[in-house]
């Protein structure tokens, strides 16, 4: 801040005052009378400041992001709340053997450049940087983006739902029992609704359960 306003912020703050450490809380002069002026009303006034420059530091700071990515970036688009995305973690992954481009993942609200993304199997959400995306390109008619991400992460190895609960009228509240294929019965866990509402064998489970109307249209 020195380099752009020749001053630095604790002299933005405190005006002079910084100068006279001795001092800060000497009587203020207007008008060629000292006027006492309460510690509280100082730090009211001092705060006000902080708060006006940390405004200015953001809105500098996010013009100053969006010139770089454009610079960098030439073909940067902006992604439209509830689209999906590909997300490439900025520390990048050290796992070779996963994908780069990881999701998709669904857009939930942006500030300009800021996203925050939600993870479609965790109810997990991210907060990152646009240049941190790749478009998730495909037919609605035919393609889930939570199967994808459930074929992507090998979610999806049921063998067998064994039992559920909490209120069918609540789907997202209720979670199954769930067997898996290759592992032994102390791995069976309870999983969300949202995580396994793609699967046949839970369909197979709702129907013998008279819980059709969990089963998402596209399966039915």
């Amino acid at each position: 801040m020195v380099q752009r306003t020749g001053v630095s912020p604790a002299e933005l703050i405190l005006s002079h005052a910084i100068r006279l450490s001795a001092h800060i809380l000497a009587a203020v002069v207007r008008e060629g009378e000292p006027v006492n002026i309460a510690l509280a009303e100082r730090m009211d006034a001092w705060i006000e400041r902080q708060h006006t420059l940390l405004i200015a530091a953001q809105d500098n700071q996010q013009q100053a992001d969006q010139h770089r990515l454009v610079l960098h970036d030439p073909d940067i688009t902006e992604y439209p709340v509830n689209s999906y995305v590909l997300y490439t973690p900025p520390s990048g992954h050290d796992n070779k053997l996963v994908a780069r481009h990881r999701g998709p993942y669904q857009i939930i609200e942006c500030n300009t450049s800021i996203y925050i993304i939600e993870d479609l199997l965790r109810d997990k959400r991210i907060t990152t940087h646009v240049h941190n995306f790749r478009p998730f390109i495909y037919d609605p008619a035919y393609t889930n983006p939570t199967s994808i991400v459930q074929q992507n992460e090998q979610e999806f190895a049921v063998a067998q739902i064994l039992g559920h609960r909490e209120d069918p009228q609540r789907r997202a509240t209720m979670e199954f029992l769930v067997s898996w294929t290759d592992f032994g019965a102390d791995q069976n866990s309870w999983e969300p609704y949202k995580a396994l509402m793609h699967v046949d064998v839970l369909h197979a489970y709702l129907r013998r359960h008279r819980m059709r109307t969990l089963i998402p249209k596209e399966h039915k």
